[in-house]
């Protein structure tokens, strides 16, 4: 192709043809031009590909780490449920009961539950590595900052405050009154049992009883911003699904 355009230059240079061999060039020159421009077209189109195609993996990364995500904090929500209704129980066991039962025990147990909630953060962070201006949906884009960067810290200071309160409140006054025994086949991994002397102190120990309801009452504020959390798991795995299925991928 090349030798056929140079054999017509030369010829139309041999014939004294200028002014052809003017509009010749130009004719080249612009065929050229466009040629570059396709290229870089079908360059740019092979690029958006690829970003479309990375913006999808990262997507259905960050569902499948979401749904992970989900059944956990609707575990962790339960294990809470669990505080709560072991503090109620464990205040009217002592009003009305003289001696210690396996229940009594079995809540004593659940007083030192403290649910972790560990996000899987892999389809996040990769986002983050390629720049979160890969998702091109702006709502979406929001809601995904709104997860990771708001609601997922703030609940994690949340559980940090309650762990702190576990270990300077709750546990050195079980450690006043119970004997701890390890037993791993059971649900909270302990076993507590306490004297009857130990018993009749705890019962008269009104600190003990306030205890309590600050256990349930720091639980609830730990456990509403749990629920929020999951509402937005619940939101954004929505959100990704729809945008998925707008891109012909569910």
């Amino acid at each position: 192709m090349i030798k056929f355009f140079r054999k017509i230059r030369q010829r139309l240079l041999t014939e004294n043809k200028f002014s052809k061999y003017l509009l010749y060039a130009i004719g080249e020159i612009v065929l050229v031009v466009i040629g570059i421009l396709i290229a870089l077209q079908l360059n740019n189109w092979n690029d958006t590909l690829k970003e479309r195609s990375v913006e999808i993996k990262i997507l259905q990364e960050i569902l499948s780490n979401l749904e992970h995500d989900l059944v956990e904090i609707r575990s962790d929500i339960g294990l809470m449920d669990s505080v709560n209704k072991a503090s109620e129980d464990i205040i009217q066991f002592m009003k009305t009961d003289s001696v210690p039962s396996e229940k009594f025990y079995y809540d004593v147990a659940k007083l030192r539950v403290n649910p972790h909630f560990d996000p899987n953060k892999s389809g996040y962070n990769l986002l983050v590595s390629k720049g979160v201006e890969i998702i091109l949906n702006d709502s979406l884009r929001g809601s995904l900052s709104l997860l990771y960067e708001s609601l997922y810290t703030y609940y994690y200071r949340y559980e940090e405050e309650r762990t702190q309160f576990k270990l300077q409140e709750i546990n050195p006054s079980l450690l006043q009154y119970f004997e701890w025994n390890a037993r791993p086949e059971l649900l909270f991994f302990g076993h507590y049992q306490i004297s009857s002397s130990n018993y009749l102190m705890l019962k008269r120990d009104a600190n003990f009883s306030r205890l309590l309801y600050a256990i349930a009452f720091d639980n609830t504020l730990v456990q509403n911003r749990a629920y929020r959390v999951k509402s937005g798991i619940e939101s954004l795995i929505v959100e990704i699904e729809n945008e998925l299925k707008a891109k012909d991928v569910l």
